[in-house]
Formats: C-alpha cells, structure tokens, sequence
C-alpha cells in the first residue's frame, strides 16, 4: 500500500471509527430509558443493566457499521477534494479507482466483522438480554410492591397500600394459586397490615417481611383448609422457578450456522423453513452489501470546481437507510413464503451493486463533473425554469386584455 493510500486508509478510519462510536452512544441512549425502568426494580440494578447494555452492543453495531463505513468514505473523499489533494494526486497520474483500493480493504475488514457479529454475537446478545429481563421481572418483590397497584408474579398476585415509615408499605394483600403436579389445588390469600422488603447479603434473595397479618386457604372444592393469624411472617423469593425459554423460537436468536443447518427445517422443528432460510440470506446480503457501499461513497463524496456540492452526506443517508426497510421487506416477504427466501434479498443486492458500477464508472472512467454536481445542476436549472415560466405567466395575467 502507498503512501497515499495509507493517508486515505487512515483518515477513513478515524472517521469511521469516530462515527460508530457516536451511532452507538445515540442509539443507546433511547433504549437506556428501557433498561433503567426494568432495573428500577432489581435487587442488583447495576449489574443488571451492564449485562443487558453489553448484550445489546452486537445489535447496535450491526446497525452502525453500514452507517458509519459509508458516510466516513463520503466524508474522507470531500475533505480530499475539498482541500486540491485529489486534484493533485490525479494531476500526478493516480487514477481514482487506485484511491478507492483503501476504502474497499477497509468494507472487507468490515464485512467479515459483520459475519461474525451478525452472524454470533447479535443472536446470542439477543437471547442473553431478554433472558436477563426475564430474570430481572421474576426475581424482584420490590417490582410487585408498587403502591395502589394489582401486580401478577407468577402464581401470585401483590397489592400494596402506602408508604409508611421505616421503607414500609401497607397493606399487603398477596392472592396465591395452588398447584399439586401441575394440577390445580385451590388458592392462598394473605393480607397483612404493612410489609417490608428486605435483601439477604448472602444470597441477595429478596425477602417480603409481613407485620400483623392473616392467610387462609381455599381448596378446590371451595373448602377453607386452615385459617390463622400471625404477628410476623417472612415470603422469601418472588420467583415462579420456571426458566427462561430455551433458544431457537425467534430465529434471530439463531446464529448463522444453525441457520445453514437448519435449511430443511431438521434441527429446530418449531421454526418455519421459510423464516429461517429468509434470515440466514438476509444476513449474508448485509455482509455483500458492505462490500458494494465504497463505490457509491466515493463518487458521493467528489467534488470539483468553484462550487463544491455537499449534498452526498444527506442523499448517502437517505439511499443507506431505504435501502435497509427495503432489505427487511424483502425478508419479510419471503419468510411469508410469497417469494422463494432468496428472492426477497439477492435481486435488490444485485440492482444496488449495479447501480454503484455505473457510478462509479461514471466518476473513474469519463470525464465531467461529478454525479451529484450533476443532479444539483439539473436541479437548480429546472427551478429557474420553473421560477421564470411563474413570473411569465404572472406578467400575461397583470397585462390587460
């Protein structure tokens, strides 16, 4: 790699690099609003919410990488016009396609990135997190003793009254369904004057302590079966001690190679032939489309003349993220079987790589300005067109007959 291209190699990098770090700390910031509710509740609401932020990093990178790689070529491409660099280096003999050669190593690198990210980190975070929010939303009392509210954990149902003194709240009252293999054996209900949460330091097992209280039980058979009053009373865990589900119902908890093994629908039997081949094509188009993003970027970000156009940011945008719904549409349509799987994703990568061909033969190959100078051009010689048919029209109407 020349020096050039080792210049190019690392203002791109910096720039794609600054513009993944700044997507991530935005998208988060929307979903921390989320975690912080869940975790408001937890017995361990630190831990709580790094693992589930950790876990979410694998899907917000998969939405980043596309982003960042293909506005940091834009942005390495302008300043490099901008600034006569790229006058001069082709002044010199350096033809375009040689300066592109350190954006298409760099989508490379990103590309593979991807495949393992998309591919193993993304399903696996995924699955991690909801099992975390599951365990957050069984695990925690305090979650059941919101004040003037009806709360269902598990078998049991939890209202409390008011906050009292000393972080207690009363009453309680606990509504409980009874079960003797599986079967229904009738139901517990205890209420109490006030209750107070408490954590254990050994296990960190929340504990519900009752105060002046009563429990009473009715069978099946609508008999009561035992009827007593107690001074003090202790309810340790408000888990239902039911797992999280096992993994494989969604199949974007599914990695890529359960996906391939998975084509004929042999190992996971619940999930539909169709989904799972939808999602596995899906998946390796993102990676084929990073490969593709440099030769649209860099003509978008070329710029000649006196009158530089900045319009690549925007229309880069605007391109990446329809391009993106329309990949999920794709996906959508053959997981519902109205096209073969592959056919919701490959044509619509086929007429992106096509298009970025022809732009970028454009841009490299013939001489002229470049592509978006061009529509700016057209685009602002169709409006005075337009403003001066207006002000004609305006003048036949002010003329008398």
């Amino acid at each position: 790699m020349g020096r050039l291209n080792q210049y190019l190699f690392k203002r791109s990098i910096i720039n794609i690099g600054g513009l993944i770090v700044f997507a991530i700390a935005v998208l988060l910031l929307e979903r921390l609003l989320r975690i912080f509710e869940i975790v408001s509740n937890s017995v361990n609401p630190a831990g709580d919410a790094t693992s589930m932020i950790v876990n979410l990093l694998p899907h917000y990178l998969g939405i980043a990488v596309p982003m960042a790689l293909l506005l940091g070529v834009i942005i390495t491409v302008d300043r490099f016009s901008r600034s006569s660099e790229l006058t001069a280096a082709m002044g010199a003999g350096v033809s375009l396609l040689h300066m592109t050669k350190p954006f298409v190593l760099i989508a490379t690198i990103f590309a593979g990135l991807t495949i393992f990210i998309e591919g193993y980190m993304q399903p696996i975070g995924r699955y991690n997190y909801r099992q975390v929010v599951h365990l957050v939303k069984q695990q925690s009392f305090t979650a059941a003793l919101r004040e003037g509210t009806f709360t269902p954990v598990g078998n049991r149902t939890f209202f409390a009254g008011t906050e009292k003194p000393g972080n207690a709240i009363g009453p309680i009252f606990i509504y409980e369904r009874l079960y003797n293999d599986d079967d229904n054996a009738g139901l517990r209900i205890t209420s109490a004057s006030e209750g107070q949460l408490i954590v254990r330091e050994d296990s960190n097992e929340p504990v519900l302590r009752l105060a002046a209280g009563q429990t009473y039980q009715i069978m099946q058979n609508r008999q009561l079966d035992g009827d007593f009053s107690f001074e003090g009373s202790a309810i340790a865990g408000a888990s239902t001690g039911q797992d999280f589900r096992a993994r494989g119902e969604d199949e974007r908890e599914l990695t890529s190679l359960e996906l391939y093994k998975n084509r004929s629908g042999a190992v996971f039997t619940a999930l539909p032939v169709q989904v799972n081949n939808s999602a596995l094509h899906l998946r390796l188009a993102r990676a084929v489309l990073l490969l593709i993003l440099p030769f649209i970027a860099v003509p978008f970000g070329l710029n000649y003349g006196r009158n530089p156009s900045s319009a690549g940011i925007f229309i880069g945008v605007v391109l990446l993220v329809s391009l993106q719904k329309a990949l999920e549409f794709g996906q959508s349509l053959g997981a519902n079987g109205v096209v073969p799987p592959w056919a919701g994703v490959w044509p619509l990568i086929g007429a992106v790589a096509a298009f970025a061909a022809y732009l970028f033969w454009k841009s490299a190959f013939k001489m002229g300005q470049p592509p978006l100078t061009t529509i700016s051009f057209y685009i602002r010689h169709f409006t005075e067109d337009l403003q001066k048919k207006v002000m004609s029209f305006r003048k036949s109407l002010m003329e008398p007959a």
